[in-house]
């Protein structure tokens, strides 16, 4: 066979013929390769052609258009499903038109449901689709959807649920409901009608019939204090951090506890812990306040403080009995109003006093000359954990250069850090806010909003008292830092 391409002819065995080709004839040569590659490359497109960039979408367009597909899928996939129903119900031959009807309108309810929300930066709304691709522009809620992370309002739990009455003392139970409707709302108050109710069940508490194999201190921490304590914070309301600190401090004085230790041995030495706690953390601490917050005193001043406090009740009354001479303004808010049981305690001890709404106070801020405030909570920051209202009050007694004092026990100071209100918090009844009325569903659609603290900043705090002396809020986290860690953790 020669170099160049040669075709040969054979005769088949049938007298057919066939057509044999070179091997080289089926690869290019690189002349050739060459040639095509440079075509492709020097090949220019037609004249006029106008090539529009990829369109770039923002974050909530992408958002927008991945929503709008998933609605228009699951709306196929509820439309096919009905068809299928549809279709199988008339293959089967029972009932009538009517039947058929009321079968797929659960699902044409289902499918008018499905909507999606898409955000537009543009107007600060909330977009509704359907499926059916019909939009309804709705004002978005934008207090509970700031707030949405925290544990919403809870209605009383029921006492005489069997998953509580099999479990729980009856003592943990009613005072649950005391926290629930607000009967106890106080931080000192919620806190010591806790302890109180560990002693009961501290009284109460006997070991199961295996008691040779159960160790006291793990089931009565298990199956006394977590379950109860579980039911009043998760159930009733949240607990404070007063309350929080204090189980902590129960926790570890029974874990503390010797194993060997006789039941009524290790119940007596409980109980001895629990009281001096009381009395030291609470009573003790109180009267330690009032006296060193006597010395910013002076016959004369006019005060101001806001809502009810158990230590500030405490500091006037025996203030009013060492013959110091002054004028106390009682600031309150709604629908709480808790300013009126300081103002009738005041009235008791024969100290003179007015009361005045928390809208009205620039009039009276112009009199006064210091500003006594309590606390929930004091943060490792300096800021102060308190009822709503109270960085309002500290915001315009600093505009008017009123110094703030904060009167707080240190079993409140907390290891952890808030800024701000929304982090964390607590939300209260949201019916207390509107007006009462019988008929509720004449009442329009108002969103509420219902508070239960706020966070005021170190910059409008002038000092803290507490029962170890007057300090800077700089210098909370070093009386954090040398107080015993089971103390200051909060849960």
């Amino acid at each position: 066979m020669t170099e160049q391409t040669q075709q040969q002819t054979t005769e088949s065995s049938d007298g057919g013929t066939s057509t044999a080709f070179s091997p080289d004839d089926a690869k290019p040569s690189a002349d050739a390769k060459k040639t095509s590659k440079k075509e492709k490359k020097n090949k220019a497109p037609p004249p006029g052609l106008v090539i529009k960039p990829k369109p770039t979408l923002t974050k909530a367009e992408r958002r927008e258009m991945q929503e709008r597909q998933r609605a228009a899928k699951a709306a196929t996939r509820a439309s096919k499903a009905s068809n299928q129903q549809q279709s199988d119900h008339t293959k089967k031959g029972g009932g009538d038109g009517n039947q058929a009807d009321n079968t797929s309108k659960p699902l044409q309810r289902q499918q008018e449901h499905q909507v999606t929300k898409s955000s537009q930066a543009s107007n600060g709304k909330e977009r509704i689709t359907n499926s059916d691709g019909a939009e309804k522009a709705a004002l978005a809620d934008n207090s509970l959807s700031l707030f949405s992370h925290l544990p919403q309002y809870r209605k009383m739990p029921d006492p005489y649920a069997p998953e509580w009455t099999s479990t729980l003392h009856p003592d943990v139970i009613e005072l649950g409901m005391k926290y629930a409707s607000g009967e106890i709302h106080g931080d000192n108050e919620r806190c010591r009608s806790m302890m109180l109710c560990f002693l009961k069940l501290l009284d109460d508490y006997v070991l199961p019939v295996k008691s040779s194999t159960i160790d006291f201190r793990t089931h009565f921490d298990h199956q006394v204090l977590k379950l109860s304590f579980q039911f009043w914070t998760v159930e009733c309301r949240p607990h404070s951090v007063s309350m929080g600190n204090a189980f902590t401090f129960v926790k570890s004085s029974v874990a503390s506890l010797e194993r060997d230790l006789p039941l009524d041995e290790a119940k007596m030495i409980l109980r001895e812990t629990i009281e001096r706690y009381l009395l030291e953390r609470l009573e003790y601490a109180d009267r330690a306040i009032a006296q060193h917050a006597m010395t910013k005193l002076q016959n004369g001043d006019v005060l101001l403080t806001f809502g009810h406090s158990e230590v500030i009740d405490v500091l006037l009354s025996t203030a009013h009995k060492e013959g110091t001479d002054f004028y106390v303004w009682v600031a309150d808010s709604r629908p709480l109003a808790h300013g009126k049981k300081l103002l009738k305690s005041l009235q008791n001890a024969g100290i003179p006093c007015g009361y005045v709404e928390l809208n009205a106070l620039t009039y009276i801020l112009q009199q006064v000359t210091k500003v006594f405030l309590g606390a929930s909570a004091l943060m490792s920051n300096g800021s102060v954990y308190g009822p709503v209202g109270t960085a309002a009050v500290a915001l315009l007694a600093k505009d008017g250069h009123v110094p703030v004092m904060v009167c707080c026990e240190s079993y409140k100071i907390s290891n952890k850090v808030q800024l701000e209100s929304i982090t964390q918090n607590e939300l209260g009844n949201p019916e207390a806010l509107l007006p009462k009325k019988k008929d509720k569903t004449n009442r329009p659609m108002i969103k509420v909003l219902n508070l239960v603290y706020d966070v005021t900043p170190s910059e409008f705090v002038s000092g803290i008292i507490t029962e170890l002396g007057i300090i800077p809020p700089t210098s909370v986290a070093v009386l954090l830092s040398e107080m015993n860690p089971q103390d200051a953790a909060f849960m």
